[in-house]
């Protein structure tokens, strides 16, 4: 009789699983959405183009405040052919074409600008480019201006009202 017991007790624990917890309907899985969200952000990350010399266009202004240019450092910047450009001072003379000493003659000329003349305190920079100059020489100009002459109130891109 105790042969009879133990096999039935050998064959009780092979049927012996734990029960599996149900799991609610609110409840979801969301692991696979976040393999899709990761493969379609490396995905975006592998075929994006990060250029900050492409091209692109000023946006005409819908609205600001009116600056005066008697009352700036005004640099202008005008299409030289190709992807190259020309600074200007106010009165028409140009920047070198060297970019070293472009900067060195920048700086120079915003700097004497920038003094007091006739009592009148000139306090920020005015850019004024033409519609067919590249955004990352604008922003080439700015930056130089920025990085010469951190005490300067604003710099102001220039806009031709219509």
């Amino acid at each position: 009789m105790s042969d009879v017991i133990l096999d039935d007790v050998d064959e009780a624990e092979d049927d012996f699983e734990l029960p599996r917890k149900k799991r609610d309907d609110d409840e979801m899985d969301i692991t696979p959405m976040i393999d899709i969200t990761f493969l379609l952000l490396i995905f975006f990350v592998v075929c994006s183009k990060m250029d900050p010399t492409q091209m692109g266009e000023i946006p005409e202004a819908t609205n600001g405040i009116a600056i005066s240019a008697k009352e700036s450092a005004v640099v202008f910047i005008e299409p030289a052919g190709g992807d190259k450009v020309t600074l200007k001072r106010i009165d028409g003379t140009e920047f070198s074409s060297d970019e070293e000493t472009q900067t060195s003659e920048l700086i120079e000329y915003i700097a004497e600008e920038l003094k007091s003349t006739l009592g009148q305190e000139k306090n920020h920079v005015m850019i004024m480019g033409d519609a067919d100059v590249r955004v990352a020489e604008v922003t080439r100009v700015q930056k130089i201006i920025g990085d010469a002459f951190e005490d300067i109130d604003s710099t102001y891109i220039a806009v031709k009202e219509q």
